[in-house]
């Protein structure tokens, strides 16, 4: 993979991670895998950045936040450094 593709995707995990910090607010990291029922190890790795999670994690993290998946990735794409089509080089 070419080193602007990893980065890119490196980019993304963390925004990610960055989004559900956000919108768990003061949910404790172990309620929220609980309730996205997902191990607590992925959460963790998610809420670093270090997770480049499958969709079903994603599905999974979404309910977990009370909201639709769709809803998780909208706020995700529109928060990416130069638009969603900086990814499409």
């Amino acid at each position: 993979m070419q080193a602007s593709k990893i980065k890119k995707n490196e980019e993304i995990c963390k925004l990610l991670g960055e989004v559900v910090q956000e919108l768990k607010g003061k949910k404790k990291k172990s309620i929220l895998a609980y309730e996205s029922d997902l191990p607590r190890s992925v959460v963790y790795y998610i809420l670093e950045g270090k997770k480049d999670p499958q969709l079903t994690t994603l599905w999974r993290l979404a309910l977990g936040l009370d909201m639709r998946p769709s809803e998780l990735l909208k706020i995700i794409e529109d928060r990416v450094e130069g638009g969603w089509d900086s990814f499409l080089d």
